[in-house]
């Protein structure tokens, strides 16, 4: 309680019990060194069975020590295992604790569920960090039009609400990509929105593309459609809004630019 931000008071709450640990340790050692001495021969040879009994253990030991000596992700982080996401809330030597975002719900929001996962699976497959180095994601949403709408209005609609609403990220997210370009060999994308556009099942189907904070996702969706259904309303009919129905024929085609 004397510890006032949350992460000091959570690294302070680790060390105590990791001391805790090692004193009992340290204190069963010494008080009992004469008998561990005779039974030494003994825990030698079950020594290959208790390996193989434990080797679940043993092998989620390992992942935490590589967890803390690579780097792959701490307390706060946002990550991606197996087919497992949400937010780091706790690393053990055992479990990585983890609150669950997704699942059931749309988005990234929380799903309230707590996910303990074996430290063993980072050693087994992909781990995805949202948080570490470059921590913007590209996003993008799909606008669907008629094909009596005037494209190239809706093409200038779409870049100019994208360009307004996600302007306080592009900054900040090309100092991030610089930080992390110097690191590691990237290629410098840009960052500004980008609108593509495809004939789909007789309609126009834009898709708008940016980047934005992967916390923010769902926030930034909302903001991006609200002001897109505004725009299509003020058109006076210049842009309208695709229905599943409209159009007969299907199409294959596509418009590069």
């Amino acid at each position: 309680r004397h510890f006032r931000e949350r992460d000091a008071r959570y690294r302070v709450r680790k060390f105590v019990v990791y001391a805790g640990y090692a004193v009992v340790i340290l204190f069963v050692t010494v008080l009992f060194e004469d008998r561990l001495g005779r039974v030494s021969l003994a825990l030698g040879v079950a020594g290959a069975g208790v390996v193989v009994a434990l080797q679940d253990v043993i092998a989620s030991f390992a992942g935490w020590f590589a967890i803390g000596s690579s780097n792959l992700y701490t307390v706060g982080h946002r990550i991606q295992i197996g087919e497992t996401k949400g937010d780091v809330i706790d690393i053990s030597i055992m479990r990585t604790t983890v609150m669950e975002t997704g699942s059931w719900v749309s988005g990234d929001s929380y799903s309230g569920r707590v996910v303990r996962i074996p430290n063993s699976y980072v050693l087994k497959g992909l781990v995805f960090n949202y948080s570490q180095g470059f921590r913007f994601v590209w996003d993008e949403i799909k606008v669907p039009l008629t094909t009596n709408s005037d494209q190239h209005l809706a093409r200038e609609v779409l870049l100019g609400v994208a360009k307004e609403t996600v302007a306080d990220y592009l900054a900040e997210a090309e100092r991030s990509w610089r930080e992390v370009s110097d690191n590691f060999r990237l290629e410098n994308p840009s960052l500004e929105p980008t609108v593509t556009l495809i004939v789909n099942s007789g309609s126009l189907e834009f898709t708008l593309s940016y980047v934005v904070d992967y916390t923010s996702r769902t926030l930034m969706k909302d903001r991006l459609f609200t002001k897109i259904v505004q725009e299509v309303t003020r058109s006076n009919g210049k842009l309208a809004w695709a229905s599943p129905s409209s159009g007969a024929q299907p199409s294959d085609a596509r418009f590069h630019h």
